[in-house]
């Protein structure tokens, strides 16, 4: 039941991220969750390259491992990104957007902390990405990237990235505290257009 609820959350969340029926995103999820399934060994990931990360987004990731590291994980999950997105010096633009939604960043901190699986006391040197992890830094960002039409992938792209993955432990923490893939995407497309960050569709617009 809780593994069915998770797929409907996924489903949905796609359905709210790129504006698909039911059906065709669940068919988009079995098709991305087959492309895991036919490697030759499950623990293969997509390939990371953060070519179009900016020095924020690095930071982020690089937080993401400290955190993981920290709390004795052997794999750096989606709830380490999202611990990376809440510090106010790696977070940018998803910082004040989390701050502002939750009420306040501690809020975030205090639901990751609660949602945390235990550590062990032994960490390998070096640490693996999840597999939500690995999706979200390897297409999901850049996807989001994509849809709002920037240039880069800053922390705002990151978050999104997080929320558009329905089963992930960030979007389900996220969620719980209701800020949905929805609420965010519009906080970013509304301040990012404030600050005066061109997007290849509002030129689109203002050209036409």
């Amino acid at each position: 039941m809780v593994k069915d609820a998770a797929r409907k959350n996924a489903i949905r969340a796609r359905m709210t991220q790129t504006g698909k029926s039911y059906t065709d995103a669940a068919r988009e999820l079995e098709r991305e969750a087959a492309e895991v399934a036919e490697a030759p060994d499950h623990r293969r990931q997509p390939v990371i390259t953060f070519e179009w990360f900016s020095g924020q987004a690095h930071g982020v990731v690089d937080l993401a491992r400290e955190h993981a590291r920290s709390h004795g994980h052997g794999t750096v999950g989606t709830e380490h990104l999202l611990l990376g997105l809440i510090d106010d010096q790696t977070g940018g633009l998803a910082f004040e957007i989390l701050d502002d939604l939750a009420g306040a960043v501690e809020v975030v901190e205090s639901a990751v902390a609660a949602a945390m699986p235990p550590g062990a006391t032994i960490v390998p040197q070096d640490l693996a990405w999840s597999e939500h992890a690995a999706f979200v830094l390897a297409r999901g960002a850049d996807r989001q990237r994509d849809r709002t039409g920037h240039g880069h992938i800053g922390p705002e792209h990151l978050l999104l990235a997080l929320l558009a993955r329905g089963d992930s432990r960030a979007c389900q923490i996220l969620t719980d505290l209701r800020i949905t893939y929805e609420s965010v995407r519009t906080e970013v497309v509304d301040r990012l257009n404030a600050m005066g960050v061109v997007s290849r569709y509002s030129q689109a617009t203002h050209r036409g």
